[in-house]
């Protein structure tokens, strides 16, 4: 009988990278993979911790604790340094309160309205909880925000992001591309390099 791990997000372009991911670094290779579509509704984790990193551990051991299964969460999000590292573990949840994710651009260009280009930072914090371990890792990649959406794949803010030394933002790249420059690249290889080493 296979083990099992839960991918503990109900985003679906976070699923579809999570797989990529696994797969690309031969993470978990004898595990069945599950979704939350697999299990009656369990609620969702309270993200009160004060950084990325601490908000995927939280959610990764709700997940486990709901559902007894090895469960591995993410918490992503961008930061402008020039406004206190806003929105940071608060991106996904701007978006929501200002009406979209070009909301929040505007808000961030309004405050800083003498600048054509914003100097940002994504970053991915990932978080494995099984019944007898934790393992925390992240990724980063620095790059600008633009306030003009560009290309219609990926999710999230991936329209007004340019990664640095790449002239698309990650939503006018093809997926395989953006899968090898992204913050979520860089969070999983470090998880790969810990599993490898024994944490």
């Amino acid at each position: 009988m296979k083990n099992n791990i839960l991918l503990g997000t109900s985003n679906s372009g976070k699923l579809k990278e999570f797989r990529y991911y696994l797969k690309y670094f031969n993470i978990f290779p004898n595990y069945e993979i599950r979704t939350l579509t697999d299990f009656e509704y369990i609620g969702e984790p309270n993200e009160n911790g004060r950084t990325f990193e601490e908000n995927a551990l939280l959610k990764s051991i709700f997940f486990n604790k709901k559902t007894n299964l090895t469960s591995l969460s993410d918490d992503s999000g961008f930061i402008v340094h020039g406004l206190k590292n806003y929105p940071g573990i608060k991106t996904a949840r701007e978006a929501r309160r200002l009406g979209g994710e070009k909301k929040v651009i505007d808000y961030i260009y309004s405050k800083l309205n003498k600048l054509s280009e914003i100097d940002a930072t994504f970053i991915c914090a990932l978080a494995i909880k099984s019944n007898d371990e934790e393992i925390i890792c992240s990724g980063k990649i620095d790059g600008k925000i633009i306030n003009i959406k560009k290309g219609h794949r990926g999710f999230g803010y991936d329209p007004y992001f340019i990664p640095l030394k790449q002239y698309k933002t990650f939503a006018e790249m093809e997926l395989n591309e953006k899968m090898m420059v992204s913050h979520r690249f860089n969070a999983f290889k470090n998880l790969s390099n810990q599993i490898l080493s024994g944490n």
